[in-house]
């Protein structure tokens, strides 16, 4: 089904002669500084990288590594090359840079290529220090068998961090194993230590570089999981532990796995040390604004897959149990008792429906799962077998069959702000292109502005809204008073379909608990209760890029009106005073309209004692003019709500 208006689609080569390529792909990076994704791969004879979008190329399909010709993309040329590519800006220039590495000679070597707006050679096969650089390990080192580029100490430009994992490339285990982190550098300048394209890694400065010792990650990744400004660094060796960022280390760091300075995470093991890629990944999945990670155990004894939920100013423990089966700290998405394996050979995390909502993206033998990211609360087990699997609702998940290559990545090489989804078949890599989830939502509000209400309760939506929504509901939506008060409220019903979370008294959020269709008509009863009378309330109605609306309330309470604003009109034998009508004589008018009618049109403010416009808009019938008198309009002159008022005139 996959054809140029729904995928891109390009070959490459098979693994050392195998009919699937085991290929490894990174779609994150802008290497050419224009704004667009671009596409890194390996080929088995270096990496093949591709500029965005895929409309430069036509409609050619597939792609293939001639396109890499120096204008559309350029080759990298290196022995062995070892898995995948990542990117990330390590010298504040603006524009990503790449890290790949080789298994060469068993000690393995990490090499860095600078993106460049300039034009950039079709091969790449020398690093000078000026294009990239190479760090080149021992015999036996292992160097670069795991690699990421992310903020660890939280100054704004990306840092180099890269693994060892002695003999696996070959040979024997000779030294202790090492995590090294280069900082990054800012505004373009260059690092130091560089001598003819070679970084000297054992003249480690102070600030500049440091190693942590005794730990070592045959896959490494990072993210900003306890959410304090700091990327951390995720090790699976095959056990998982996590070192958290801060803005200083030592340049030789042994943390402490207090849960302050690293964690163990318990629950997750693989036996096959081959699974060296997409075990874990970062991202918002539930919309609260904290990263979360998801989790895979890389193997076929447990059929679970993880998604930690991001903490921020919370304590961790010194060893995190994914399998505590606790849905505030993680979700355990299990096989249950179907017969499909839903394990996760490799996973992503990336925001492919374009709802603001990152989803989980994970490959088990011969197909692709996905469940989309939700601010619903799921329980703290998911069973994908089930009949009420999200994975067989296409508001909550997808399966895209017949694809057996386990790498998995994100990428918006056609450039219309969605990710991709990258799958592989036999010896072609499809990119899928991300889609719109088919979800809208509207209240139709009648009217956006309330006028003052003495009592300072107001039913916002009411008889006020003709609400719709698309084939996919809204999962909720936020009602806030944007300017609030102390004496502001916001208040609805709960019931089963609905639930409401108090965030404050002017701030809730109503969840749609059953993905209900008329979700939209079960909020009419929201109350907005207020003892302001001196400014303008305005409430917002949100649910993520689906739905913002807003209500403004009149809450400054009307001025009595003077009595040359308003026409005076009395009975024969009685005289206008202050608005009131008094018999001829009469000199206590200081009783007001306690005792004396207001002249025709007004009427009687107990509160104050005197006479005003009515509060309400009236007409002739509900005045009730006396049978020697007829009703007539006037115009007013300061109500803002009626333009026009009934007055009973003498015949």
């Amino acid at each position: 089904m996959l054809d140029a208006t729904n995928s891109y689609s390009f070959t490459t080569r098979a693994h050392f002669g195998t009919t699937s390529p085991l290929i490894f792909s990174d779609g994150t990076c802008d290497i050419n500084g224009d704004g667009k994704k671009d596409i890194i791969f390996n080929n088995y004879d270096g990496y093949i990288v591709l500029f965005g979008d895929v409309s430069r190329f036509g409609n050619t399909r597939p792609l293939n590594e001639s396109f890499a010709d120096g204008i559309n993309g350029f080759k990298i040329k290196v022995v062995q090359p070892e898995r995948f590519p990542v990117c990330g800006d390590v010298n504040g220039d603006g524009i990503d840079d790449i890290m790949i590495s080789t298994s060469q000679l068993f000690a393995g070597a990490v090499y860095v290529i600078f993106g460049s707006k300039s034009p950039l050679n079709a091969t790449i096969d020398k690093f000078d220090g000026i294009s990239g650089f190479v760090i080149h390990g021992e015999t036996y080192l292992s160097l670069g068998i795991g690699k990421a580029i992310c903020d660890v100490n939280g100054d704004g430009v990306k840092d180099l961090v890269y693994s060892t994992f002695m003999g696996f490339f070959g040979g024997v285990m000779s030294k202790e194993n090492r995590v090294y982190v280069l900082y990054g550098v800012k505004n373009g300048t260059k690092f130091t230590n560089i001598n003819n394209g070679q970084y000297n890694r054992y003249n480690i400065e102070e600030g500049k570089a440091f190693t942590i010792k005794d730990l070592f990650g045959l896959v490494v990744s990072c993210g900003d999981i306890n959410n304090d400004g700091y990327d951390d660094i995720y090790l699976h060796n095959p056990n998982v532990q996590i070192v958290f960022g801060k803005a200083t280390f030592p340049v030789n760091y042994e943390p402490k796995f207090d849960g302050k300075e690293a964690l163990n995470i318990s629950g997750i093991a693989s036996s096959n040390l081959d699974i060296r890629y997409g075990v874990s990944s970062f991202g918002d999945f539930n919309g609260d604004g904290l990263t979360d990670m998801a989790v895979t155990n890389g193997n076929y004894s447990s059929y679970e897959v993880y998604i930690i939920l991001g903490k921020q100013n919370e304590n961790w423990p010194s060893t995190f149990d994914v399998k505590s089966r606790n849905s505030s700290n993680v979700i355990a998405f299990t096989k249950g008792s179907g017969s499909k394996a839903y394990n996760c050979d490799s996973l992503k995390m990336g925001d492919i429906n374009g709802d603001g909502f990152d989803d989980l993206q994970c490959y088990s033998p011969e197909f692709v799962w996905v469940v989309f990211g939700s601010d619903l609360p799921f329980e703290s087990v998911v069973d994908l077998s089930a009949n009420t699997s999200p994975l067989f609702d296409e508001c909550r998940g997808l399966i895209l069959q017949d694809v057996n290559g386990r790498v998995l990545a994100n990428a918006d090489f056609n450039n219309d702000k969605i990710l991709d989804l990258m799958v592989i078949k036999n010896k072609v890599v499809y990119g899928v292109y991300g889609e719109k989830i088919p979800m809208s939502a509207s209240l139709g509000l009648i009217y956006t502005t309330f006028e003052y209400s003495a009592n300072g309760t107001y039913n916002l939506l009411e008889g006020n809204y003709n609400p719709v929504s698309g084939k996919c509901p809204p999962t909720s939506i936020r009602v806030q008073v944007l300017n609030a008060q102390p004496s502001d409220s916001l208040d609805i019903a709960s019931s089963n379909d609905i639930i409401v979370k108090k965030l404050s008294p002017s701030n809730i959020i109503i969840y749609n608990m059953n993905r209900d269709s008329k979700f939209l008509q079960k909020i009419a009863k929201i109350q907005y209760s207020t003892q302001r009378n001196d400014s303008i309330a305005t409430i917002n109605f949100k649910f993520y890029r689906f739905l913002d609306e807003t209500i403004s309330v009149n809450s400054i309470a009307p001025k009595i009106p003077h009595i040359d604003v308003i026409p005076c009109i009395c009975p024969v034998n009685n005289t206008c005073v202050d608005s009131l009508c008094v018999p001829t004589g009469a000199t206590d008018t200081n009783a007001g309209c306690a005792k004396y009618p207001c002249t025709y049109g007004l009427e009687c403010n107990s509160t104050v004692n005197k006479c005003v416009i009515p509060s309400d808009c009236m007409s002739c019938a509900d005045l009730k003019c006396r049978s020697n008198e007829k009703c007539e309009f006037r115009k007013s002159r300061i109500s803002t709500v009626c333009k026009i008022f009934p007055f009973c005139l003498p015949n």
